[in-house]
């Protein structure tokens, strides 16, 4: 997924970057995240925690707002992404889906293969989605400093309890026998 290629974020998706990554206050030089591949190690987490799943925004051609991460940073940083991928996978519906073929999605598959294009397919989809939720728990309804490290401060105690009710057990003896 990001081992050919710069990565495009398009459409709404793309608008909601450029928000995000906006110096909001010019006199203190204050944004909400410093880089757009900032933005993309966490939203797949956060889509994921959300349970946010989107498709990319292809119905506005017009929109000419695209926010573009250059392969040289995605190679660079390909540690963290590949780390984000795996775990998305293992946890991806975790209660439908048996630990071997979680397995299999997080590390197994080769490139190219139609598995794990699918995979990345719903890699993609957090990502979107919580791209969307960081646009709407961070931005929205904010007009000052002030509002904007409420809403961070709001969003980070609210994830924090979304973790703590996922309980994320992935049953790491069974990880280690295979």
């Amino acid at each position: 997924m990001f081992n050919k290629t710069d990565y495009n974020f398009i459409g709404k998706h793309g608008e909601c970057v450029s928000k995000l990554t906006s110096v909001i206050d010019g006199s203190k030089n204050f944004s909400i995240f410093q880089r757009n591949i900032d933005v993309l190690f966490i939203a797949p987490i956060v889509g994921y925690l959300y349970n946010r799943l989107e498709d990319r925004d292809i119905n506005n051609p017009d929109n000419d707002e695209n926010k573009k991460i250059n392969f040289q940073q995605l190679s660079t940083n390909k540690d963290i992404l590949i780390f984000n991928y795996s775990l998305i996978m293992l946890l991806h519906d975790k209660s439908k889906i048996d630990l071997d073929e979680r397995i299999n999605r997080a590390f197994r598959y080769a490139d190219g293969t139609p598995e794990k294009e699918e995979c990345e397919k719903i890699y993609e989809k957090y990502i979107l989605g919580g791209i969307s939720v960081l646009k709407e728990k961070l931005l929205d309804n904010a007009t000052s400093i002030d509002d904007y490290m409420s809403n961070m401060y709001s969003f980070i105690s609210e994830c924090n309890d979304r973790m703590e009710k996922e309980n994320i057990d992935l049953d790491l003896n069974k990880l280690f026998e295979n």
